[in-house]
């Protein structure tokens, strides 16, 4: 399979649940030898990827609280790096707790959202404007000021597609801010094959944050910003994770569900990119 970037050739690194991952020899992009369209999608985030843990979520509305305090503390550090509010686009919004935070923050908010189940709970438990279906055919009437990507990035089933259709829906003087895994970080390197965030076929791109960061420019994105994010996760999401990857194991039920740990995020790193003037669709 050629590198789904850059089109050139690539090399065979590990298998992990039984897909093959690969470099590309060119661009040095890793991803996962899956051939995927919007139909992927749909059944890869369906119900069971929020509540059956895995490589998804025992839970997902158990990490609520968590999720929102992490859109306020986005929201307030946009506006102070932007200079201000505006209409913002939480991509990937889930049950719209992220959202959320943005909305009581002061921003204008609208969510898209793959899950059907998660989209109707954000619409009626927190009264946001949260659209079901893939952020790649996404076609809304009026543009943004921000497009949030917490956690979805490598999740995007055609990468070119996602980000031309970002730079599309963006103003002018618009940014877009991607909260991702950091794949050179020392955890992804100590890890190795068994580095949590490989968990195919739910996650299909791993970057690194220069590579991203060139890949993007490519669409008329430059980099402004940049930094480690602030994050907690509950003992319930780490032991659903380790058992995941390691099984179970007697020693996980030692780990107190719903303590709220906070996470080194030595592997995690947050990226602000402006849309260039000279690039702009």
């Amino acid at each position: 399979m050629n590198c789904p970037l850059c089109a050139s050739e690539s090399k065979f690194v590990f298998k992990i649940n039984g897909f093959d991952i690969h470099d590309c020899v060119s661009c040095d992009h890793r991803f996962a030898n899956i051939k995927t369209d919007e139909k992927h999608v749909d059944k890869t985030y369906d119900d069971s990827y929020f509540n059956d843990g895995g490589a998804g979520y025992s839970d997902y509305l158990l990490e609520s609280d968590l999720l929102y305090e992490r859109g306020k503390r986005y929201a307030k550090q946009m506006e102070h790096i932007i200079g201000k509010k505006g209409r913002v686009l939480d991509v990937g919004a889930a049950a719209g707790c992220i959202l959320k935070g943005y909305v009581d923050e002061g921003w204008n908010g609208v969510g898209i959202e793959p899950n059907q189940q998660m989209a109707q709970y954000g619409r009626k438990q927190y009264n946001l404007k949260i659209e079901q279906g893939a952020f790649e055919n996404f076609r809304p009437q009026d543009k943004f000021d921000l497009i949030s990507m917490i956690q979805v990035v490598p999740h995007f089933y055609e990468q070119h597609k996602a980000f031309l259709n970002a730079s599309k829906v963006l103003k002018d003087d618009g940014f877009l801010l991607i909260e991702s895994w950091n794949r050179q970080s020392i955890s992804a390197k100590i890890f190795g094959k068994n580095w949590h965030e490989y968990a195919p076929p739910s996650v299909l791109h791993w970057y690194s944050l220069e590579g991203l960061t060139v890949f993007l420019k490519n669409f008329g994105f430059e980099r402004v910003s940049h930094g480690r994010p602030s994050k907690k996760i509950s003992g319930r999401h780490i032991k659903s994770l380790l058992e995941y990857k390691l099984g179970k194991n007697f020693m996980l039920n030692m780990i107190p569900e719903k303590v709220k740990f906070p996470y080194p995020s030595e592997d995690l790193f947050w990226a602000l990119f402006s849309k260039k003037a000279s690039l702009k669709t």
